[in-house]
């Protein structure tokens, strides 16, 4: 009986986090800072390596505005909406007013 339990519910496991908040511009940051007190020398390899490092960095991680890319898509869709509807109306307005013509075409080409 002392397996059975009818009034008496299990408390709920608890569950442990810790969050870690990682910035990777100070990263990059704290890395270049560190790099630069460490090189007194300026030897040839290490101005290489250091003008090979800015341009990967400034590739992967350029900094423009960041709704940029949503921007443009947002202005090519309603571009493209825009042009759909000019030639749905553009070919609404030539069957309306060439219909006689468009008919009269259209029944040329069947014949029977």
């Amino acid at each position: 009986m002392a397996g059975l339990r009818f009034f008496r519910t299990p408390k709920p496991q608890r569950f442990e986090y810790k969050a870690r908040f990682y910035d990777p511009e100070k990263e990059e940051l704290r890395a270049r800072v560190q790099r630069a007190e460490k090189e007194e020398d300026y030897s040839a390899e290490e101005v290489k390596r250091r003008i090979s490092s800015s341009f990967r960095s400034k590739t992967s991680g350029y900094k423009v505005d960041r709704n940029f890319r949503s921007k443009q898509v947002k202005n090519s869709n309603r571009r493209l909406f825009m042009i759909i509807a000019f030639l749905i109306i553009a070919g609404y307005l030539l069957v309306k007013f060439n219909l006689s013509s468009f008919t009269s075409m259209i029944e040329g080409v069947s014949g029977y």
